[in-house]
């Protein structure tokens, strides 16, 4: 999971941050099938395919203090709510802890978890400089 800075210099899109889960990170060509060169609104810096989580309530849960983060409903299209933006606004990667409240389906591996779990903890504990920034 990372952490999004959305003041870039291509575009301000919200003042703030956002948690969101990368998916791809790519460029979009300099040419177009081999010949043609691209349109000069193309952006050559690198760019991300990102899926949305829900944004931050303003507090931390009052029991551990930690933010929780929730999926959103998928769109009519049955597609999670996503956006490229430039690879330069992603601030920082953060550490998700699945909620285990009803316990842990059978269903959850490592590589599932963020698939089919819809209810996480941000963990502001995992490294210093996580707590010095999430908290």
């Amino acid at each position: 999971m990372i952490f999004i800075l959305f003041t870039t210099k291509i575009k301000i899109w919200h003042l703030g941050t956002r948690i969101g889960r990368l998916r791809v990170i790519f460029k979009l060509p300099e040419k177009i099938y081999g010949s043609w060169p691209s349109p000069s609104s193309w952006p050559s810096e690198p760019l991300a395919y990102i899926e949305w989580f829900d944004k931050l309530k303003k507090t931390a849960e009052p029991y551990h203090d930690l933010y929780l983060v929730t999926k959103p409903s998928l769109l009519a299209d049955g597609n999670p709510p996503g956006a490229i933006i430039p690879l330069s606004s992603i601030r920082q990667s953060c550490h998700l802890l699945p909620d285990f409240s009803n316990g842990v389906p059978s269903n959850w591996t490592t590589d599932t978890v963020l698939d089919n779990c819809r209810r996480f903890y941000l963990n502001s504990f995992s490294s210093k400089y996580a707590y010095q920034t999430l908290w």
